[in-house]
């Protein structure tokens, strides 16, 4: 193959890919936020956070009561890697680690949650309630 059908194919590539949505929808350009909320009780130790993807560490929190830690970001969604953000929960003698994003439509793979880029874990004495910009809210996991 010669520099010009390279070059040809390339510009082909590039153009399909800017061009074209995918599947579910185009969201290559959508910024996506997550939010961490205390809503355990005001007289009860501080919630302690520590966020982070295979690309960014969002460092350890302490959060009181009614307090947040949130940050946005693009979504990535190539074939090799998808964006995917962590979080370590402490709270008085209790501990929890899970995923608090890996799905550009639902926040978690498959959550109830429908259709968002706005997704608000709120921390709670009974575990950990998943909201999008609607108010729709879903109990996803216990302490």
């Amino acid at each position: 193959m010669d520099y010009s059908h390279f070059k040809t194919i390339l510009l082909l590539c590039i153009f399909f890919f800017f061009c074209f949505p995918q599947a579910k929808g185009n969201h290559r350009w959508n910024t996506y936020t997550v939010v961490i909320y205390n809503g355990l009780p005001f007289d009860s130790p501080k919630l302690s956070i520590h966020c982070y993807s295979a690309d960014d560490d969002l460092g350890y929190h302490d959060l009181a009561a009614y307090e947040n830690f949130s940050w946005k970001f693009k979504f990535n969604q190539w074939l090799w890697a998808r964006t995917r953000f962590h979080c370590q929960f402490w709270w008085d003698k209790k501990s929890k680690s899970f995923v608090v994003f890996n799905d550009y439509d639902h926040c978690i793979l498959y959550s109830p949650i429908p259709t968002t880029n706005y997704c608000q874990w709120t921390v709670q004495e009974d575990g950990f309630w998943l909201t999008n910009y609607r108010g729709d809210t879903y109990r996803v996991f216990e302490w």
